[in-house]
């Protein structure tokens, strides 16, 4: 297993959100967190990516521990969309897709060819290229997320940290970059953990799925071993049903419910 975690407890104050929690990821696995609110998905991406510490336990990315890592030495591993989009309005899309070139550039700061080439393969990627000169203040919801895609992948990481990455997309938008996702897994080996609140895009899109409940994992395995009724009743106290489609579950909230 290439990303090991190991009896991880994590919070904020005196207050854990994670408790005693282990999971490992295989290379080129796509791991799906699924969960209600609360239960510590994000945390737990907090703490992969070095943004909150951990209280107890460790995780290790092949040879590296994660929690001892200088930031830059990690942002060379670990690349993070976050829930909250925090770009600089006055910044063109090209420019907010470049910072993710930061941690390779040298005391000067100046891109190299590589570094212009991985913007130019992260924007045709998200389907940014017709934006890649625009402000990003005049950018919609949607755009703004991608150019947090963009600059993710522009960070050219084996670990891959996506926090409800379909936010604000469009149908179209969501399936190009799901896919996408799926491909750099069987290409490029990339690993992804990604929290999802869809359900079904869960289900359609991840090798595994991990049910997260009240800082532990409940249930973990293949989509169709983890969304069950009795696994999605227990957890989200909503009565569901579950169909198969291309061997794949399919969830419905009855009517009425």
């Amino acid at each position: 297993m290439t990303l090991h975690i190991a009896y991880l407890t994590a919070g904020y104050g005196h207050r854990p959100v994670l408790r005693d929690l282990s999971l490992t990821v295989a290379e080129g696995e796509i791991l799906a967190l699924v969960g209600p609110n609360g239960a510590g998905k994000t945390t737990l991406l907090r703490v992969i990516s070095g943004a909150l510490a951990p209280q107890a336990g460790h995780i290790r990315w092949k040879e590296h521990d994660l929690t001892t890592l200088r930031p830059s030495a990690r942002a060379r591993l670990v690349a993070v969309v976050p829930q909250a989009r925090q770009l600089p309005p006055a910044f063109t899309v090209r420019q907010a897709v470049a910072l993710g070139r930061t941690p390779y550039l040298s005391w000067l700061g100046k891109p190299g060819e590589h570094d212009r080439a991985a913007v130019q393969r992260a924007l045709a990627q998200t389907d940014l290229l017709p934006l890649a000169d625009r402000l990003l203040a005049h950018l919609s919801g949607g755009e703004q997320q991608r150019v947090l895609l963009a600059r993710a992948l522009a960070q050219e990481t084996p670990l891959l940290l996506l926090d409800e990455p379909t936010t604000y997309l469009d149908l179209h938008h969501q399936a190009a970059f799901l896919r996408l996702v799926t491909r750099l897994g069987r290409e490029e080996g990339k690993t992804v953990l990604m929290v999802l609140h869809d359900l079904n895009l869960a289900a359609r899109f991840a090798h595994r799925v991990a049910l997260l409940a009240e800082g532990h994992i409940a249930a973990i395995g293949t989509p169709t071993e983890v969304l069950t009724p009795q696994h999605l009743q227990a957890v989200y106290h909503t009565q569901v049903e579950v169909l198969s489609l291309d061997r794949r579950p399919v969830i419905l909230i009855p009517p009425g419910v």
